[in-house]
This record gives structure tokens, C-alpha cells and sequence, in this order.
């Protein structure tokens, strides 16, 4: 009985947090613009500054995830920097990086924040698309065990039971087989995996001893030490893409100039976040739904130093999904095979990336 009253509060806490954020969540869909301090379109912009497009473009972007990874693309739409670039944004969550791959695939919307297993799957398929920039290359996931794991026994308690992750092909997933590797075990044969696309059903799973072991980030993390579960690894260390910027190809060749705006959007965005910490807090509280301004904060600051100033896509951010991909295909290609860093690159010689850290 008294598993089942924390399963509910934690249950309830997550419905909180999470029910901020529809399965299309633009802004017109959340309530007003977030009112930012400084608003960047009523800035003069630098003469090295990227031309807006000459007539606005309406667009839709798919993103995967509800967590506050995804804030530059959410301050871009909130502070009205897209709109600066000639960018109507539509923002549309879909759950996983492999469905939003699917729905870029299909044609349904014109840019994904998707991740390298996705876009290599789907070019083995013969679907072309480009990785264009970073949205980070740092992530913030941890490892939880039930409360009698212990660090120092891991490997040990890891073999014959069950991890809780995100869907097969995602990050969580990649993340999840990696830490069981780096054990010395295999996936699935020594760790089953219960793959599940929802946040708050991999909580309830995990709470009702369906798994062991939890891949989970903040909020939800906050709440697993809260209640006293032991965090047994921390990724933060790890390079990887935690999600590109993609376009399909023929899409991108016809539109180099949209993809330019979106990109440098993106880029902007984050210089926002670092510039100005309070609204990017009510974007993450907005977006998210976190009611609680210490919880929102708290969010922001382990979330803040995994953005790039310079979103390239390093070819080791890459490199780590393509040698783990369950796709043979996918294990033989090289990164310059799915990524074009020719946009960063050239709004970064240009000198406009490090004028929007300039006080």
C-alpha cells in the first residue's frame, strides 16, 4: 500500500510538470510569449549579422522530447527571434527521435530536432537527410537504481535484471546499452531492456519494480533523489548529439536559405539563454510546465552548460551512435555521410557567433 501512495504522488507530480506541454505545442497553443528582458528583434543587428529571409516562410519543426534540452528551440519561438529570421515556426512534439524521423520522412514536417541512428536508418532506407547543426552535444541523463543498488557492486547487480529506457533507437536507449557494455555485459542477452516511449510510464514502471535500473533526466531525476533512489551514473561527460538540426536533402538544396535561418535562429537562441537567465527560466516553466521557480531554476542551471556556443556537429558526437547502431548498415558510414557544418561554419568565420556573447 505504501508503494502504491508514492507511485501516485510521484505520479501526479510528473502530470504536473509534463501536462505543460501538448502533442503540438506551439506557443499560440501555451499561453503569450514569454515577455524577455530584452527583446532581440529591437536590437540593431551587426552588419556580419544573417540576412532574414526575404519573404516569411512558414515552417513546422518537429521535437522529441519535453524535457528543457529542447529550450533554445522554445526561446527562439518565445522571444520572436524565428520571426526576425522570416521564420513562422510551428513547433509540433513528437515523442522520440526515431518518430520524428519518421515524420520528417514522410514529408509532414520540413525540420526535425532528430538524432543520428534516425537519420542514418533512414538513409539506408534510401531517405537522404542532413544533420545541419548541434542543438547540444552534452546530455543531462543518469543512471537510478532501486534503493538497494550500490555503485560499487554494478556490474554485479546489473546482470539478469531489467533497465527502464526511452524508446529502441533513441538516446536513452544508445545511453542505456552503453552502461551496460561499459559493465562488461551485453544488452539484452545479460540486461533486458523495457523500452517505453513516456516519461511518466517509465516512472510508474520503474516505481512498481518492473525495472532495476532507470535512464531518467531533470525533472524527473530531481524527484527519483527526492525519495532517496541512488543515482549510479552520470552522462554528462559523454559526447554525444543529443539531437541535430535535420533536414531531408532535397528539401535543404531547395531551401539553403530557410535552413541558414533556422540555424542561426538556434544559434542566437542560445546566446539568449545565456544572456539573460530569467526568461529563459519562464520559457523552461511555460514549456514544461514546472510550476515550481526553484525546481525551474534548478533545471536551467544543469541544463545551461550542455549548449554549444558553436553548434558544430563533431564528428565523435556522431561517431558513438554510428558504432552502436543495431543497423550494419548504419555501423559503415563515416559522419560526413549525414552532417553539413558548412552553415555554422560560416556564420562562425563571419564573427557573429562571438558577437552575441560580447557585453
Amino acid at each position: 500500500m505504501r508503494t502504491n501512495q508514492w507511485i501516485l504522488v510521484i505520479l501526479l507530480s510528473l502530470g504536473m510538470i509534463l501536462s505543460g506541454c501538448s502533442s503540438t505545442a506551439d506557443s499560440s497553443q501555451n499561453g503569450s510569449k514569454t515577455e524577455p528582458s530584452e527583446s532581440p528583434s529591437a536590437n540593431a543587428q551587426p552588419s556580419n549579422a544573417p540576412k532574414p529571409l526575404d519573404k516569411p516562410v512558414s515552417i513546422k519543426i518537429g521535437y522529441p522530447t519535453q524535457g528543457a534540452s529542447m529550450l533554445p528551440l522554445w526561446i527562439a519561438k518565445d522571444t520572436g527571434i524565428f520571426e526576425k529570421y522570416g521564420v513562422k515556426a510551428d513547433l509540433i512534439y513528437i515523442a522520440g527521435t526515431p518518430k520524428v524521423q519518421e515524420t520528417l520522412n514522410s514529408g509532414a514536417i520540413q525540420v526535425g530536432l532528430t538524432g543520428v541512428d534516425p537519420v542514418g536508418k533512414a538513409k539506408a532506407a534510401g531517405v537522404d537527410s542532413v544533420i545541419l547543426s548541434a542543438v547540444s552535444d552534452r546530455t543531462v541523463l543518469y543512471i537510478y537504481g532501486q534503493k538497494s543498488a550500490e555503485k560499487a557492486n554494478i556490474a554485479k547487480d546489473l546482470k539478469g535484471k531489467t533497465m527502464i529506457t526511452a524508446a529502441e533507437g533513441s538516446l536513452y536507449d544508445h545511453l542505456a546499452k552503453f552502461f551496460i557494455k561499459e559493465n562488461g555485459l551485453t544488452p539484452k542477452t545479460d540486461v533486458k531492456l523495457l523500452n517505453m516511449g513516456g516519461e511518466g510510464d517509465r516512472t510508474a514502471a520503474f516505481l512498481k519494480g518492473e525495472g532495476a535500473f532507470y535512464v531518467a533526466a531533470p525533472p524527473t531525476s530531481f524527484k527519483m533523489d527526492e525519495m532517496g533512489y541512488p543515482q549510479l551514473y552520470d552522462f554528462k561527460d559523454k559526447e554525444v548529439l543529443n539531437s541535430g538540426v535535420v533536414m531531408l536533402k532535397d528539401y535543404y538544396d531547395k531551401n539553403p536559405e530557410l535552413a541558414n535561418a533556422v540555424v542561426a535562429s538556434l544559434i542566437e537562441a542560445n546566446a539568449y539563454i545565456v544572456n539573460h537567465k530569467e526568461a529563459a527560466i519562464k520559457s523552461i516553466s511555460k514549456w514544461t510546465g514546472i510550476d515550481d521557480p526553484a525546481l525551474a531554476q534548478k533545471t536551467y542551471d544543469v541544463n545551461v552548460g550542455t549548449l554549444p556556443k558553436k553548434p558544430y556537429v563533431s564528428d565523435k558526437s556522431v561517431q558513438f551512435f554510428l558504432d552502436n547502431s543495431d543497423s550494419e548498415a548504419v555501423r559503415t558510414m563515416k559522419p560526413s555521410d549525414i552532417v553539413d557544418n558548412s552553415l555554422v561554419k560560416a556564420l562562425d568565420e563571419s564573427g557573429w557567433i562571438d558577437s552575441l556573447y560580447k557585453k
